[in-house]
């Protein structure tokens, strides 16, 4: 009977596991979307696509709550897919922004250099919120007022920034003022205090004139901080003295302790006190005169030993033949010791130049491969051209040098649908040629360049050719693995014309897609 009640329990058990491992929810997928939305973090997603970030971040916490719901992988699977494809347009949507507001960037990059956001809270955020209004609107479509919120972002970064480096530089002298002031140093050390002030004043006049001129500003702020502090130890001790009057003794002996420091290290044992500090000073003082005095006697020994060694050192080089006019007996005891060295070595002078002789062959060796290398590395840089011109054909398009000597691959053969981005299945083979011209030069940056004629709103071109010129590099790097790095894309509109657009052949010519290859 007990051995059929362990077996039954054993079943049990082994059922439960069972069922347990068949639900459990195979999560992947979610948690490579970690790593995903924190490079977005990095790229600034949630800054410049905020409402689509959003919406990334609200499916990815659906994913995160199906999970932990253990609900059914189907439900798992689509919650992290519409997660992913939320934080991919928001990057996307993130570089657009970015090229519409390039302008507007750097204030924003200053005040949080100046680490505004830590310094100035209050003021960053009310520049960032400004700043977000327009970058939302770029996420709608709306450049033109995305425009305008961003120009009013500008003068509250700049006022950020500004008082940033203030607190930066004089954060600390304002807190060491205001310690002053709570120990009474307006009452007990006012000069000291005014002089804290006055520095401070200085450098602020100094950043107010120019706010990255950090060396001069930094030496008054660190003048105010430390007469500031002077005062602080100034009041304690008046305070201290006013409470008590054996003090005064004491800070009397304090300052006689600290001179007779300054006479031990200068040879005097006992400093004079009985009458006041005055005779100690004196003493002080006639210690240094005296051995101020002492220095200069031996000052003078030195120069007199030293003109008679460099006489001696003259008359030694009169002997080789070199009359010298040098009064440095170092150098001449340099001199000297050449000469020396020079008539040591003649014995040896044949072999040097054998031996320099076999360097410079082996240099001349060394360039003439050198040469050889760049001239095989030129010839075929060439062939690769000259086979890459034969791939396409003029209807598709041409490959030429531009001014920085970097390949272009004109493709006026790829066209696009009026107010389009689709590529078409037509193109296909054109782009299939273009990957392979793309594979004859690995390692080489990539720049997509859309392009468009001058018909129509310019700044609707402007988006369009941007909106192309992704859409082919979304293309290459789907089907040739290319690195984010390694390639951009970037849309000028009509302002780059290849040909007249007062015809109907030259506007064709400039609707068109450059691919520079950069050597």
């Amino acid at each position: 009977m007990t051995r059929q009640i362990v077996s039954v329990f054993v079943v049990i058990s082994l059922l439960m596991v069972m069922t347990s491992l068949a639900g459990a929810v195979n999560r992947g997928a979610f948690d490579e979307l970690g790593p995903v939305f924190d490079s977005a973090k990095v790229m600034e997603a949630d800054v410049f696509a905020p409402k689509t970030w959003e919406k990334a971040a609200k499916a990815y916490d659906k994913a995160r709550e199906a999970i932990n719901r253990n609900k059914k992988q189907k439900s798992v699977d689509k919650a992290v897919d519409e997660a992913r494809e939320y934080v991919e347009n928001a990057l996307k949507a993130a570089e657009v922004c970015k090229l519409s507001l390039q302008e507007y960037l750097s204030p924003r990059e200053k005040a949080k250099e100046a680490g505004a956001p830590r310094l100035v809270p209050k003021l960053y955020q009310k520049a960032y919120l400004q700043f977000v209004k327009a970058t939302a609107k770029v996420e709608s479509g709306d450049v033109k007022n995305a425009l305008k919120e961003a120009e009013k972002s500008t003068p509250l970064f700049d006022i950020a920034e500004m008082e940033a480096i203030r607190a930066d530089i004089l954060g600390g002298a304002d807190r060491l003022i205001e310690k002053a002031l709570a120990d009474e140093a307006g009452k007990y050390a006012l000069s000291t205090l005014d002089k804290a002030r006055t520095a401070r004043k200085k450098a602020n006049a100094i950043l107010s004139n120019d706010r990255y001129n950090r060396t001069e500003s930094v030496q008054e702020a660190d003048r105010a901080e430390y007469e500031a502090q002077h005062a602080s130890s100034i009041a304690a001790s008046v305070r201290s003295l006013n409470k008590n009057d054996q003090a005064w003794e004491k800070l009397m002996l304090v300052y006689e302790i600290q001179m007779n420091r300054v006479g031990t290290e200068l040879g005097l044992d006992f400093l004079p006190f009985h009458n006041g500090p005055f005779e100690a000073a004196d003493t002080l003082i006639a210690r240094v005169t005296s051995l101020q005095a002492d220095n200069d006697r031996m000052k003078k020994e030195s120069e007199e030993l030293t003109s008679s060694l460099t006489d001696q050192l003259q008359q030694t080089l009169a002997l080789f033949g070199d009359a010298s006019a040098i009064e440095d007996p170092t150098v001449l005891a340099k001199t000297v010791e050449q000469r020396v060295s020079v008539l040591l070595e003649d014995k040896d002078m044949l072999a040097e130049q054998v031996e320099t002789s076999q360097s410079q062959l082996s240099t001349l060796s060394a360039e003439h491969q050198e040469m050889s290398a760049e001239l095989d590395t030129r010839l075929q840089q060439e062939k690769k051209f000259k086979t890459a011109k034969m791939k396409l054909n003029p209807s598709e398009g041409e490959v030429l040098f531009n001014s920085s000597n970097d390949i272009v691959l004109r493709l006026t053969g790829l066209s696009f649908d009026v107010n389009k981005s689709d590529i078409k299945d037509e193109h296909t083979s054109l782009l299939k040629k273009v990957m392979e011209v793309i594979e004859l030069f690995p390692e080489t940056q990539l720049v997509i360049e859309g392009h468009t004629d001058d018909s129509g709103d310019p700044q609707a071109n402007l988006q369009l050719s941007e909106k192309r010129a992704f859409a082919v590099m979304q293309y290459l790097r789907q089907s040739l693995l290319i690195p984010a790095d390694r390639v951009r894309a970037i849309g000028y509109g009509s302002d780059r014309p290849v040909a007249s657009n007062k015809t109907t052949d030259g506007r064709a010519k400039n609707r068109r897609i450059d691919i520079i290859i950069m050597q």
